[in-house]
């Protein structure tokens, strides 16, 4: 008889076809959780109870059942990048992520591009090109932020950049090719007097950018930035033409620039948020969980079981003071397996995650910010930072069946309580008033980073704490809703590559 060790065990998770059916040929990707506080089907039972002279329980019958997955992680990419668009119930949007299958001298070897995605891709040989960020790879000059080299056309199955060589890809590797951008051509981008980005030849709807997303103006590289200072950083694109980028929710003001002999990059990849029921992008995510436990079966065998047809539920993102960022994954789901010593398709093969840099809440902030909808700043000293996103999902369960049919979804909520330093009269009256406000923060790392808009809400709370020695704080929850100009209460935008903090 076996005994399992926590630290033995390991999570993997991969998309369903259908709930509680894998396609074909799934794809697992491997989970670092802290811990896990929930695993598997938990069974109500209902015992006898007659009037009887024995006086003693009688043997019922089981009468429900919940299944469930919950665990607690470091905040990193390749969870967020894996769970995002099953939080949001919509897909991903804007500039591709392939998959590569091989690198070759001068190029990497994809599936075929399709056309949607070819279009995305900029190369016009003097002119503007697209930013590439490739990762997972062994041999380090295969990773790293690329420039493409050479047109992708539709049905292309190589993607050309300068300095990679041959390898090849482990059954474990979790590789990555990332649209990160677009470097102009010099001189071509500048900033108008009212802080926003024109072109002259470059066509920004071409880019696969969308109204809400973030970019961030100015690239890794001093010589790929416009030569004012102020015209760097993080801004939030409200509309796009073909020659110019409409901006607000600027990292700070930004001035006139015509941006003479520079070549400037602007970063960004891709991008979700949430969406009604009848949007083009909305997007039901099921997913699959494994629980590998080595040494549980009779004879020592590793035993597996699968948590089936999961949804997300409850999403939390934690930034404590002087700590690293943590996140809770909650899903209910249909049905758990039984440990066994079966195995489900391709899930020997799972893919370690690649993006597992943590992000430090004293150092990795990129920016936190409550404003009015005129962008005046109310608040910028946090002591700490608590966002929730509960999509309220629950079973629907009917005769003849143990445990839930279907899965149903409750209107999406997302609430961020705050703890922050008194330091603006205007957030209690703000209170008071019921004053619409936006709230947005990001983080990056090694690994990229990652952009955060609640564009609408009100503060409920402010009471305050009259620490001894120390600032006065307030309390707030900022309750988001829906945007009345983008139609959504939460975003993300994903970078692939992103600047240090300076």
């Amino acid at each position: 008889m076996g005994r399992v060790f926590t630290n033995s065990q390991a999570m993997a998770v991969a998309r369903e076809a259908t709930p509680g059916v894998l396609p074909a040929q799934p794809r697992w990707l491997g989970i670092e959780p802290n811990s896990i506080s929930n695993f598997g089907t938990t069974i109500k039972k209902d015992a006898r109870n007659p009037i009887s002279r024995a006086r003693q329980r009688r043997k019922g019958s089981a009468t429900d059942a919940d299944s469930s997955v919950q665990f607690d992680a470091d905040f990193t990419l390749s969870h967020l990048r894996d769970f995002i668009e099953g939080f949001c119930f919509s897909r991903l949007v804007g500039p591709p992520v392939l998959v590569p299958t091989a690198v070759a001298n001068g190029s990497y070897t994809v599936a075929a591009v399709s056309a949607g995605d070819a279009a995305k891709f900029t190369y016009g040989g003097a002119a503007a090109k697209t930013l590439i960020f490739a990762r997972g790879w062994s041999t380090p000059a295969n990773n790293g932020l690329k420039v493409l080299g050479a047109a992708v056309a539709n049905g292309a199955v190589a993607i050309t950049v300068a300095g990679v060589v041959v390898e090849a890809v482990d059954t474990h590797d979790d590789i990555e090719l990332a649209v990160a951008g677009v470097r102009a051509a010099a001189g071509d981008l500048a900033v108008d007097a009212d802080g926003n980005i024109t072109s002259v030849v470059l066509d920004f709807t071409t880019l696969g950018l969308t109204a809400g997303q973030y970019i961030h103006v100015g690239g890794i590289d001093m010589i790929n930035r416009f030569a004012n200072d102020d015209n760097f950083g993080f801004a939030r694109v409200d509309a796009v033409a073909a020659h110019k980028l409409t901006l607000s929710k600027r990292s700070q003001d930004f001035v006139a620039d015509n941006g003479a002999a520079t070549a400037v990059d602007l970063l960004f990849g891709q991008y979700v948020r949430t969406v009604s029921v009848d949007h083009p992008d909305y997007l039901q995510v099921n997913y699959q969980f494994e629980l590998e436990s080595p040494n549980l079966g009779d004879n020592g065998e590793d035993q597996f079981e699968y948590a089936l047809g999961n949804w997300a539920d409850a999403l939390t993102l934690d930034f404590s003071l002087s700590a690293l960022a943590k996140v809770t994954y909650g899903f209910v789901g249909l049905n758990t397996t039984d440990p066994a010593s079966a195995r489900a398709t391709n899930a020997a093969a799972t893919k370690y995650p690649s993006e597992t840099g943590s992000f430090s809440t004293a150092s990795d902030l990129a920016r936190l910010r409550v404003q009015e909808v005129d962008e005046t700043g109310l608040t910028t000293d946090f002591k700490s930072l608590k966002v929730t996103l509960s999509n309220s999902v629950s079973g629907e369960k009917v005769l003849g069946k143990l445990g839930p049919k279907y899965l149903n979804a409750g209107n999406v909520e997302v609430d961020v309580d705050t703890q922050a330093l008194f330091t603006d009269k205007r957030i209690p009256v703000a209170i008071r008033d019921n004053d619409t406000l936006g709230l947005d923060f990001g983080v990056r790392n090694d690994d990229g980073g990652a952009y955060f808009d609640l564009p609408s809400g009100t503060l409920d709370g402010g009471g305050r704490e009259f620490p001894v020695n120390a600032t006065v704080l307030i309390n707030t929850t900022f309750r988001s809703h829906e945007d009345p100009v983008f139609g959504h209460s939460f975003s993300v935008s994903l970078f692939p590559a992103l600047p240090p903090n300076e």
